[in-house]
């Protein structure tokens, strides 16, 4: 596993996120917004995690999933997690999160499960 490994996930989830604006314009629901701003997730638990704040990068990262994407985690981290824990956390979080995104909006990616928006800067 990969120090960078939020950072990869903020950067896979710009992609992903024009890639389901693209598919989907209409959406409005809390979920197509919380999808869309995924990626300041992923960039905001990777400062925590580079500053040593193991436990609130995994707290965010779990009331999002657990709140708004009603996601049930894949695996589960103690309380005080060590830095190879927040890690796995990481990658399993991003698999679990891509998996119920491209259940949801199957449009927005092509058969190898990649977004079809090629990636861009917006705001």
């Amino acid at each position: 596993m990969r120090a960078d490994e939020f950072v990869r996930g903020a950067i896979e989830w710009v992609a992903i996120r024009d890639a389901v604006r693209a598919a989907y314009p209409g959406d409005t629901s809390a979920f197509y917004t919380t999808v869309c701003a995924l990626y300041r997730e992923f960039a905001w638990a990777h400062l925590l995690f580079r500053k040593g704040q193991y436990a609130p990068a995994v707290a965010r990262l779990r009331s999002v999933c657990e709140g708004a994407l009603n996601i049930t985690l894949p695996v589960s981290v103690p309380t005080h997690p060590s830095r190879d824990e927040v890690l796995a956390f990481a990658v399993a979080i991003r698999a679990r999160f891509r998996s119920v995104v491209v259940a949801r909006y199957p449009a927005a990616f092509n058969q190898f499960g990649r977004p079809k928006a090629r990636f861009r800067r917006s705001a």
